[in-house]
């Protein structure tokens, strides 16, 4: 191929698909040759350059308004100089006009590229291919078209698996102060722990930004919400536009999230809502409790659980200290736990806000 791509014009690139790809950072093995293809041939610099600014002016830079508007007009000009070369005496050089359809085709060519393109992300998430164009380096994008979760390493030895329909951009290396990467769909992370360099995760409408723990995101184009769910250590999440609108990031406090909460963004309403996860799990960094009682008091039982789930139990603690328990709660999930001593000190619990609110009258006589 590269003894050919010497002898390629302009109009050869526009329409190539492992240059199209490098230039929309697309296939990180068409990027590689193309880099090493312009090592090779620094004599066709100026054809490449040439090649990205006419995609510039074409590209994703452009806003859905820009392109259409874009087509509109080409397509009447071009409406225009047909029927005035249709008019035109029949003895008039075929010279001009010739050239002028020429000039004509090359920029339809461009413009269907843009147009294409265009089309293509629009149907994915424009916010999400937004953000990548406007990156503060350069991005090499992974797309999983598979049925299985795509594992993906990041320079720093963080791991994320890209799950089916879902799409990734991050820079080769991390440098700066922060780690930055952009995600289409769903993933979950596990994030290498710097605190000299904070992650962040753009998931189109949210920010989520962490130190070192791991939690899923859920942000597909067509679901009406944006799901982070935190498994160990603790996130907070921004909204996008608080953030682009911010003269100052630093102030801005987020909506923090711990293990086994989960928190949901209405796309339509722009709003939070926090809750806990279906089934919460006990922390993995935990040792292991047995969970059998006998004249425990409530209040000591609560608090055990809620170490051993990371979760925030709100309750009574001088009331229910006075309420024994004995129970075996060691082969039943959380909510289970909770649904017997609630039972047994006649109480009852509420999720609120991802915690739980226990209410009881207390077991004094």
């Amino acid at each position: 191929m590269k003894s050919k791509l010497v002898r390629l014009t302009i109009d050869d690139l526009l329409i190539d698909e492992s240059f199209l790809n490098y230039y929309f950072r697309k296939d990180e093995a068409d990027i590689l040759e193309w880099e090493d293809w312009a090592e090779l041939h620094s004599e066709r610099q100026d054809l490449v350059r040439h090649a990205f600014s006419m995609l510039d002016k074409l590209s994703l830079k452009w806003n859905r308004e820009q392109i259409e508007a874009k087509f509109k007009t080409l397509n009447n000009t071009l409406d225009e100089a047909f029927e005035e070369d249709m008019s035109a005496p029949l003895q008039i050089s075929y010279r001009r006009p010739v050239i002028r359809w020429a000039a004509a085709a090359s920029v339809i060519l461009l413009l269907s590229v843009g147009w294409l393109y265009f089309k293509q992300i629009d149907d994915k998430s424009l916010i999400y291919q937004e953000l990548v164009a406007n990156a503060p380096t350069t991005l090499i994008e992974k797309e999983n078209n598979t049925d299985k979760p795509l594992l993906i390493t990041l320079s720093d030895g963080s791991s994320i698996l890209l799950q089916h329909g879902s799409r990734l951009s991050y820079p080769a290396n991390f440098t700066g102060d922060k780690r930055e990467v952009y995600l289409d769909g769903e993933a979950f992370f596990e994030v290498a722990k710097d605190p000299e360099k904070p992650f962040f995760v753009f998931a189109n409408e949210l920010i989520t930004k962490v130190l070192g723990t791991s939690f899923n995101i859920k942000s597909y184009k067509e679901q009406k919400d944006i799901e982070v769910i935190v498994r160990t250590g603790k996130v907070s999440v921004f909204k996008l536009n608080e953030v682009q609108n911010s003269k100052n990031v630093k102030i801005l406090e987020g909506v923090v999230i711990i293990p086994n909460q989960q928190i949901k963004f209405d796309k339509e309403k722009s709003n939070f809502s926090k809750s806990l996860v279906e089934q919460p799990e006990m922390l993995s960094e935990m040792p292991p409790y047995n969970f059998e009682f006998k004249d425990v008091s409530a209040a000591d039982i609560l608090a055990i659980i809620q170490k051993s789930y990371g979760i925030s139990i709100v309750y009574d603690e001088e009331l229910l200290k006075e309420c024994p328990v004995t129970a075996s709660l060691s082969d039943e999930p959380l909510y289970g736990k909770l649904d017997l001593v609630c039972h047994a000190i006649e109480a009852e619990y509420q999720l609120i806000d991802g915690q739980i609110i226990i209410s009881s009258k207390g077991c004094k006589n």
